[in-house]
């Protein structure tokens, strides 16, 4: 039965649910960007490109220094809503983002309501807090912009509208999945074949899942293996080389697959890499997904199919961020998790399933709340994270001075700033991060605050060098902040031409915000 906005139960309770926890999410993330916690990599350079294609160019990204941003994550989405660069500036893809998990807690909402005909609007909004306060929103938000955002919060609405038998409307909305980064078309091939199997009684529905199974499966390597060398420096597709633990290419890696499964099923759980920061990491990732309704992925094995290539994404990975529970990494658990929930509570009575659903609900909200205090993972920041602590709103510096002294930068001006900087300065042909100068006409630099990949002393060193070279003057110096201006500005380069030199690379090499 298809349920009509007007005649959906409790929907203004839902609403004024979604309204609050919309408000926790700008305290999180807008803060954050405001008071410079976000970075270079990756809202610096997503910044940079959103800038260029609401001028209706192709991005050549001068952070990553690669001659097209898509050779590196083909990401099409952004295209769709780089108009809105206009009104909201460098805070754009922070508000498109919260926006998206919002629109998401929603469709979770009415997913559950059309499962059950109406009859559990309880358990519905008890769901729908359980979605909204799972850990891995929580994480993404308290860091930059990630497309696999998008993918995940569209999830709700393809599941809806299979459920609602309007095949055209999933079929858009798959679309837009895979168009929203390449190893999002990956995930979307085993969301297909678990819905394949949920909907395997129902010729139409099944046809349906098999028939997106396979093309995605087609786009995906079409997009890795052509489109994303050719757009880039020609080389193979630079995030397979994360994954040596199983292969170093994908024929190595399915051959480890189907010849040593026992061995592949040990890196779920164990520490892998010599390195002592990863001890427990992938421990804590299986608890909070226990915890946040993981139950329900054993009794839906279905599920557990769609969560296949997130698993191996983040645990086969030669790189611990990825491992645990921070970050953008397990944003993708939080849709699998209320639907598996949701199917299993549906054939139970309303009473049942709404208590069942508030128990679930708190529990999730619990977890997240001790895994915010308590984490495992290596570098995490707690004032970014904790928006309901006062530190989380206050730095050691004057955030809003910082911000008006950045107004003294030319808007067509090159720029090399240190990465919390970045963001902010991207709406230019030409920003770098620091300790990378290159042409720029000026440095800026905010000391005491993320100066990866140097440290503080290193930073002062470089600067003070410059600041004592005859080709640069001090133009700013209000601590932490510095601005130091190059005195005779070299010619300005053609961005057609622009070499992918320097810092790029793979992600070890980029520190905080390393791009997956």
């Amino acid at each position: 039965m298809f349920l009509s906005q007007a005649k959906l139960p409790n929907r203004r309770v839902a609403l004024l649910i979604v309204a609050i926890f919309g408000a926790a999410y700008g305290s999180l993330a807008l803060v954050n960007h405001y008071l410079f916690r976000t970075y270079a990599y990756d809202l610096g350079i997503y910044n940079q490109a959103l800038w260029d294609y609401a001028h209706l160019r192709l991005n050549t990204n001068s952070v990553m220094r690669y001659n097209n941003l898509l050779g590196d994550h083909f990401t099409l989405v952004q295209l769709l809503y780089a108009p809105l660069y206009y009104l909201f500036g460098s805070y754009t893809l922070v508000l498109v983002q919260i926006t998206l998990v919002l629109g998401g807690g929603y469709g979770a909402y009415r997913l559950h309501l059309l499962r059950t005909q109406g009859r559990q609007a309880g358990a519905a909004l008890g769901l729908l807090v359980l979605f909204l306060s799972t850990w891995g929103i929580y994480s993404a938000l308290a860091f930059d912009y990630h497309d696999n955002v998008l993918a995940a919060m569209l999830l709700p609405w393809l599941l809806y509208w299979l459920e609602a038998d309007r095949r055209g409307r999933a079929t858009g909305v798959a679309v837009l999945m895979a168009a929203s980064k390449e190893n999002m078309a990956l995930w979307l091939v085993f969301i297909a074949l678990g819905l394949a199997v949920l909907h395997w009684r129902e010729p139409a529905r099944r046809r349906w899942a098999l028939a997106v199974a396979g093309a995605t499966a087609v786009y995906f390597l079409v997009v890795v293996k052509l489109i994303i060398p050719g757009l880039g420096s020609g080389d193979a597709y630079l995030y397979q080389q994360q994954y040596v633990a199983v292969g170093r290419s994908a024929g190595e890696a399915l051959n480890t697959l189907l010849t040593r499964p026992s061995y592949v099923l040990g890196l779920l759980f164990k520490n892998h890499l010599a390195d002592p920061n990863g001890d427990y990491v992938k421990a804590e990732l299986h608890i909070m997904v226990l915890l946040s309704g993981g139950l329900a992925l054993l009794r839906r094995p279905a599920y557990l199919l769609m969560l296949a290539p997130i698993y191996g994404q983040k645990l086969l990975s030669g790189n611990i961020a990825h491992w645990g529970i921070s970050a953008q990494y397990s944003v993708e658990f939080v849709p699998v998790l209320h639907a598996a929930l949701s199917h299993w509570l549906a054939p139970a009575t309303p009473r049942r399933a709404k208590w069942l659903a508030i128990g679930a609900a708190t529990l999730a909200l619990a977890a997240t709340i001790v895994s915010m205090q308590v984490r495992k993972a290596h570098g995490y920041d707690k004032s970014a994270a904790q928006f309901f602590r006062s530190r989380h709103y206050h730095r050691e510096f004057d955030a809003g001075a910082v911000h008006r002294a950045l107004a003294l930068i030319p808007a067509n001006a090159r720029v090399s700033a240190t990465s919390p900087l970045v963001p902010h300065l991207a709406a230019r042909p030409y920003i770098y991060q620091f300790p990378y100068v290159g042409d720029a006409d000026y440095i800026v630099a905010l000391r005491l605050e993320s100066t990866y990949p140097l440290t503080v002393a290193a930073l002062d060193s470089q600067l003070t060098e410059y600041q004592g070279s005859s080709r640069w003057r001090m133009l700013l110096d209000q601590p932490p902040l510095r601005i130091l201006q190059r005195i005779h500005p070299l010619p300005v380069p053609n961005r057609r031409f622009f070499e992918r030199r320097g810092m790029g690379g793979s992600d070890s090499a980029r520190g905080p915000g390393a791009r997956q």
